[in-house]
């Protein structure tokens, strides 16, 4: 059950992308030819909760790790259970994401936000994810209640339905998001950690 609740969160937390038919090897290093700007690579942990608000409980709780490679316009994203086994490889590039499991199991659509309506069956816009660990706002979508910190990076904000919270902020971007999302009668509270 925890397996394929991290599976689910995979589609999920990227949410930003998915694509191999076997199982899923370590990811790869950064490529030392292309610049920071080119790239980023990050380490770090998640946390997914959802909060039932008719049944006033919990619904769904899970946790693991995460392993982010962007180059230019490709994203993979490793996710592993708290031990670190490896449990599902997303890749997305432009017109296509896939998510492969650690059981082989391949799933494609040709965005995130639609892979991410097959795995956990409910259209969450989660593109976001991949501008938002840069610690920048999407561009095609507008931006709400938007707050600064003194080096003037965005801190707080409202877009595409979340509410996001960044703080913790290195060279590369914050280090600390929190993300929440109202679904009918759902809260969807995400955390992720950058070690």
């Amino acid at each position: 059950m925890m397996i394929k609740r991290l599976t689910r969160v995979a589609a999920f937390a990227v949410i930003a992308g998915l694509a191999a038919c076997t199982t899923p090897q370590p990811l790869i290093q950064a490529d030392p030819s292309l610049s920071q700007e080119q790239q980023l690579l990050r380490d770090g942990r998640f946390a997914l909760l959802v909060f039932d608000r008719a049944l006033e409980r919990n619904t769904d709780s899970v946790q693991g790790n995460f392993r982010w490679l962007s180059q230019q316009e490709r994203i993979t994203l490793d996710l592993s259970s708290p031990l670190g086994q490896v449990l599902a490889r997303v890749e997305v590039r432009p017109g296509h994401a896939s998510m492969t499991r650690a059981n082989g199991e391949y799933l494609e659509a040709s965005n995130p936000d639609e892979l991410v309506a097959q795995v956990l069956g409910n259209p969450i816009p989660v593109t976001g994810l991949q501008y938002w660990i840069h610690g920048r706002a999407m561009p095609m979508y507008s931006i709400e209640q938007a707050e600064y910190d003194e080096a003037k990076r965005l801190t707080r904000f409202q877009q595409a339905g979340w509410r996001v919270t960044m703080s913790d902020y290195d060279a590369q971007g914050p280090k600390r998001l929190a993300l929440i999302r109202q679904v009918s009668n759902q809260r969807i509270n995400v955390r992720i950690s950058i070690d």
